[in-house]
């Protein structure tokens, strides 16, 4: 029997909105969008074909789920949990397209977790999710790669959700939690996700286009000539921060101040830049692999490199912003890569743009 794959990422569901309820925090207004896709190729395959679903990470944004109103960073089982029923309830036409998805025996889905839903690397999300979309038998269908960043497909293709390359959000697979003092197992958060809780999260209530604009080095400087107040508050904060969690945490003066430098040039300074030549040199590194399709910096790649190789990058749902001039005003919304195999057996690797149905209207769920 045939198959084909469907990659997706960088959804980036938080709890919804309400028309008319400005809810600064969802950047995910697609539901509808993501349920014709899923029964465009769900009818096209038919019972003829296997067509699996990989969800390549920052599906859910667990990050912006606040529980009694602050963002927690010790995340518990029990909290993953809340935090994802209350994403889950919020899109409710997202589920129901997964549910209709999963329906047939010949359709199953893959889940990366990325760095905004590492809660997911707990069991209780994974069978909360299982009973939302997948419930009954068609639960072993669905199936969680978290034992490391990279889901291995046999035909020399590998994906990975890409947080993995920088810095900042990269975490050690081997050792996904920690104990706290009264016994409590909550997930070993980088730093950057602690940064993105205690920093850009309340910057974000603020102005919710922050994370929307890239890069954000860019952004920034323009903005201090117009918003002058709030890029000194973001630099503040993100000062404080650095400090607190990146220097401060070495014990000696000696090794703070030399530590500076290196910390600068390699989590700050190359933070949303050079994305797509970390990815290419990892392609390259890597051995029996032909394709490295990846998500995570949120703009849309198809790249052969000198080497034959090709970089895919599924890129986001959510509504960008870019100020590079290379990408000027680029429209990075609703992209995925579709896998599919010639009668040979051969894999070739696309990336698309949904387009769907023509729609005569469409609800402006935010003001900016």
């Amino acid at each position: 029997m045939k198959l084909e794959r469907l990659i997706v990422s960088d959804l980036h569901l938080v709890t919804g909105s309400r028309e008319g309820e400005l809810n600064p925090l969802e950047d995910f207004f697609h539901d509808d969008r993501f349920a014709e896709l899923l029964a465009h190729y769900d009818e096209e395959a038919g019972s003829d074909r296997e067509l699996e679903l990989i969800l390549n990470g920052d599906i859910f944004d667990l990050l912006k789920v606040r529980i009694g109103g602050v963002w927690p960073t010790e995340i518990t089982d029990e909290l993953a949990t809340e935090k994802l029923r209350l994403c889950l309830d919020g899109h409710p036409r997202f589920v129901s397209a997964l549910a209709r998805f999963m329906r047939s025996p010949g359709r199953r889905i893959t889940y990366l977790p990325g760095n905004h839903d590492l809660d997911m690397w707990f069991p209780g999300p994974q069978e909360l999710f299982r009973r939302y979309v997948a419930p009954g038998d068609a639960a072993d269908r669905v199936r969680f790669i978290t034992a490391s960043d990279t889901y291995y497909l046999p035909e020399g293709i590998q994906i990975r959700h890409g947080h993995q390359l920088e810095r900042i959000h990269r975490v050690d697979y081997r050792a996904m939690t920690r104990e706290r003092r009264d016994g409590q197992i909550v997930l070993d958060l980088p730093w950057g996700s602690l940064w993105i809780l205690e920093v850009m999260n309340p910057l974000k209530l603020m102005r919710s286009h922050i994370d929307r604009i890239q890069p954000l080095g860019r952004f920034l400087v323009g903005s201090f000539l117009f918003d002058t107040s709030f890029v000194l508050r973001f630099l503040w904060l993100s000062t404080v921060y650095f400090l607190r969690h990146r220097v401060f945490t070495l014990r000696a003066w000696r090794k703070r101040l030399a530590a500076i430098p290196k910390l600068l040039r390699e989590e700050i300074m190359s933070l949303g830049e050079g994305y797509d030549d970390a990815a290419a040199r990892e392609l390259n590194r890597v051995r029996g692999a032909h394709t490295l399709v990846v998500g995570h910096s949120h703009a849309p790649r198809f790249m052969q490199l000198s080497s034959g190789k090709i970089l895919v990058n599924t890129g986001t749902w959510v509504k960008m912003i870019n100020l590079d001039l290379r990408y000027l005003g680029q429209d990075s919304g609703l992209t995925y890569a579709l896998i599919d195999y010639t009668d040979e057996g051969k894999p070739r690797t696309r990336l698309m743009r949904w387009n769907g149905a023509q729609s005569p209207w469409q609800v402006i769920p935010y003001a900016d």
